[in-house]
């Protein structure tokens, strides 16, 4: 603690303002690494003094950067920079100058070290964007705007390179030393004089490739979405090289070509990923875009047991089955999603970004996933703690074009004596999909739920021992279960989390 608050004493020095701003360049160059494209529709609101941060549409006025934001996500969105790829798809007049004005607005006030809005992926994630966006944002402005640019990058970049600490100093995403070592590299590319932060950016990303990434292409958080911007990330460090004219290192090469097809695993019918582990579902263009942009091509592997996801899929239908031991924050042990054609069908209820909402804590439940609950009772904990990893196992066996994965997990023996076992079949047409739960030692009531997409309409069969489930465009499905009687209840949907359904 003594440490840390001596570091930051210096850091807010004019000692060290000078010491990053010492031999400074003055150019800049436009790197384009970013491969997701704008939306318009945003780029209008925030003309209109309006921004969709962590899933929430905020009203900032003129002054965004004034904003009192309770959120660790918003504030690093918003001092991120990553809307001005809004701005820039916007052909409507003014969007060029609201860009100005709000980069002139943050450099008059914080373009010195801040804890927060400097934290290593918050800057980062500047970087990166004023190096995609700057030929957009000073076209026609004055040549001052531009140095005043490369030279609050370069203080940046040289902070970020002294400061080896970035697991300890961050806003909450897990892709943190990723958006570092890509930021150091393409600053490297991109700012005269910097070239030594080249090696620096790609031990960083070595680093980060070795503890992250695991052997068959998953994030160790275990969500696919941030597995996907994991993958932007790498796909911008190779674009910056590739710019730069500088060979990609092997590491990097192999990191893209694990990681692709891993996420591309967790991708349902409709494009857009499968929700576990906090994450949402991304948007469909987006998981499109970085796919093709990591050259993923060809079919999506079926199983990945070190991520703990398996996926089934035959004729038109897809289920995606997390037999994973651990999920961050959230308790989904054993839950699946499910697509029929471009149709999401069973889902899990989502997660919200920002920390501060009710939602983003209610999401983490057991309950909010397509699983079994004892008690009412969390099957993981939703802490964030690995002090209590249950047991898991799993099994997966193919016929004929069909699928069976078997699994397991003991999250419920500490407190009711209880392992859940949970099969999932899938024919080789895709038409025909089972299921089995079987609770094997104590007692304790259970709930075994099913969470169907919003778009999916639900019926109850006469003589109440089945369901209709029917899809958009006519399609149906008919639920039957034994054992049980099914019951119909409301539910929450926060695939994408700015769009609450029920």
């Amino acid at each position: 603690m003594v440490f840390q608050f001596a570091r930051d004493v210096f850091y807010r020095s004019d000692i060290y303002n000078r010491m990053l701003r010492r031999h400074g360049p003055t150019q800049i160059h436009a790197i384009t690494t970013d491969p997701l494209p704008g939306d318009p529709v945003r780029g209008a609101g925030i003309l209109n003094g309006e921004m969709m941060l962590a899933a929430r549409k905020r009203t900032l006025g003129p002054y965004p950067f004034a904003a009192d934001l309770k959120s660790r996500r918003a504030v690093a969105e918003l001092y991120g920079f990553s809307w001005l790829r809004d701005l820039a798809a916007l052909s409507a007049p003014g969007a060029r100058e609201a860009a100005q004005a709000l980069i002139r607005d943050w450099l008059r006030h914080h373009d010195r070290w801040d804890a927060v809005t400097w934290a290593p992926d918050v800057a980062g994630t500047r970087i990166l964007a004023w190096l995609n966006y700057i030929d957009f944002v000073t076209e026609g402005a004055d040549n001052g705007l531009r140095a005043e640019m490369a030279a609050a990058a370069s203080a940046q970049l040289r902070h970020l390179a002294g400061n080896n600490r970035s697991g300890n100093e961050h806003s909450g995403l897990d892709e943190s030393p990723f958006t570092v070592g890509a930021a150091l590299i393409a600053g490297a590319v991109g700012l005269p004089g910097l070239d030594p932060l080249l090696d620096t950016g790609l031990e960083r990303l070595r680093a980060a490739v070795a503890r992250d990434i695991l052997a068959d292409g998953g994030h160790r958080t275990r969500t696919p979405e941030t597995a996907l911007r994991t993958l932007a990330r790498l796909v911008a460090a190779t674009r910056a090289l590739r710019a730069g004219r500088r060979p990609v290192p092997d590491f990097l090469t192999d990191a893209l070509a694990r990681m692709a097809p891993a996420v591309k695993a967790t991708v349902l019918g409709d494009g857009g990923l499968a929700a576990f582990n906090g994450g949402g579902n991304g948007s469909a263009p987006a998981v499109t875009a970085i796919l093709g942009a990591a050259g993923m091509r060809g079919a999506a592997p079926t199983s990945l047991p070190d991520w703990g996801y398996e996926r089934l899929h035959a004729g038109t239908t897809t289920v995606i089955a997390d037999t994973g031991c651990y999920g961050g924050i959230h308790a989904g042990a054993l839950s699946f999603e499910m697509s029929a054609g471009r149709h999401r069908l069973v889902v899990n209820c989502g997660a919200h970004p920002d920390e501060t909402t009710e939602w983003a804590r209610v999401l983490r439940s057991t309950a909010a996933h397509s699983t079994l609950a004892v008690n009412d009772t969390d099957a993981l904990p939703t802490d964030g703690s690995r002090t209590a990893e249950v047991g898991m196992a799993f099994r997966r066996n193919e016929r004929e074009g069909s699928s069976l994965v078997q699994s397991a997990h003991d999250g419920y023996r500490r407190a009711f004596g209880i392992v859940h076992n949970r099969d999932l079949y899938l024919s080789g047409d895709g038409d025909d999909f089972r299921g089995k739960d079987t609770l094997v030692g104590g007692t304790g009531a259970f709930a075994l739920r099913f969470h169907l997409h919003p778009e999916t309409g639900a019926s109850m069969l006469e003589g109440g021992d089945a369901v209709l489930l029917k899809l958009p465009g006519g399609k149906g499905w008919r639920f039957r279960c034994s054992g049980a009687r099914p019951a119909l209840e409301e539910s929450v949907y926060l695939g994408d989390p700015a769009r609450p359904r029920r």
